[in-house]
């Protein structure tokens, strides 16, 4: 029987490559890209999860794929961590926009960009796959995102920031975390059906 073949390279390059030629835009597009609450595109929602504020915004995202490969590495195949990510910013980006205002939120979030939201995302999908699959540091690895994300949507700021943004989207951050662990609920039982491999 041959061995699995490791497909993490394979999955996150091209979206370390995607966040990399984004991030070489100029500023000018990437705030078009961006979410805009008052003056925002339909287009927005798809593509602010994707777009970076700032060079150190961007490498952590980076960072976090690197992450990512290193504890979840045996769930990564190309169309479903892709699909996963396509809707986690997606939902990321709905939640801040929802969310992130009155009565919710005391300070109404006017512009969001990054991929952090779908990180949070990938981190709860991974830990929930690992949770389904038995794995001994699941529940471990999904309490501390859900926990995180939970509180610093309470108190409204990061816990812990690698970037210099102002008003940093914890609402987009739970909104990706709860999208990951609806996701890999979904995958799983469409895996069980064998719809998807």
């Amino acid at each position: 029987m041959r061995e699995k073949i490791k497909q993490g390279p394979l999955t996150l390059f091209p979206i370390a490559l995607l966040l990399s030629v984004l991030m070489l835009l100029p500023d000018e597009t990437l705030r078009f890209l961006a979410y805009q609450r008052d003056n925002g595109q339909w287009w927005d929602a798809i593509t602010a999860g994707w777009v970076h504020f700032e060079l150190s915004h961007y490498l952590a995202s980076l960072v976090g794929l690197l992450v990512m490969w290193l504890l979840f590495d045996e769930h990564l195949s190309p169309p479903p961590v892709w699909l996963m990510l396509a809707a986690t910013a997606l939902g990321s980006v709905l939640f801040e926009h929802w969310f992130a205002q009155p009565p919710f939120y005391a300070i109404t979030v006017v512009e969001n960009r990054g991929f952090s939201g779908a990180l949070y995302g990938f981190f709860a999908w991974g830990s929930t796959l690992d949770i389904l699959k038995r794995k001994p540091f699941g529940w471990t690895l999904l309490l501390l995102v859900i926990g995180k994300v939970m509180i610093e949507a309470f108190i409204g700021e990061p816990i812990v920031s690698f970037s210099s943004v102002d008003r940093v989207a914890v609402m987009g951050h739970l909104g990706g975390a709860l999208s990951g662990v609806s996701l890999a609920l979904l995958y799983s039982q469409l895996s069980k059906q064998q719809v998807i491999k």
